[in-house]
């Protein structure tokens, strides 16, 4: 059981950092992400109703060349649970206000 708690690594004499590999970050990029939906809403596929509050595992990216008074916005995609047809919608990032909503 110990052994799952060590919190330091054995880096031999030789070991040389500059010789990794650069992790390059694509600008494009999607997270997945668990989050509840921030408001309710109907898919328009199949008439289901998704209720504030509902958790989903989603896609987050970065809207660019979007902002709102210099506020950046996240877009989400989540699939409907009844049709798996997928649902987006665009928040802010700002924690301070309530999350305005778009579509």
């Amino acid at each position: 059981m110990s052994e799952r708690k060590i919190l330091n690594k054995y880096y031999p004499p030789d070991f040389d950092a500059a010789r990794l590999p650069k992790h390059r970050i694509t600008k494009n990029r999607q997270l997945v992400i668990r989050i509840m939906s921030p408001m309710s809403m109907r898919c328009n596929e199949c008439g289901e109703y998704i209720y504030k509050g509902k958790k989903f595992n989603a896609r987050q990216e970065t809207v660019r060349d979007d902002n709102y008074l210099g506020v950046r916005l996240y877009r989400f995609y989540i699939k409907c649970p009844r049709c798996v047809a997928e649902i987006s919608f665009k928040v802010l990032s700002n924690p301070n206000t309530d999350r305005s909503r778009k579509f």
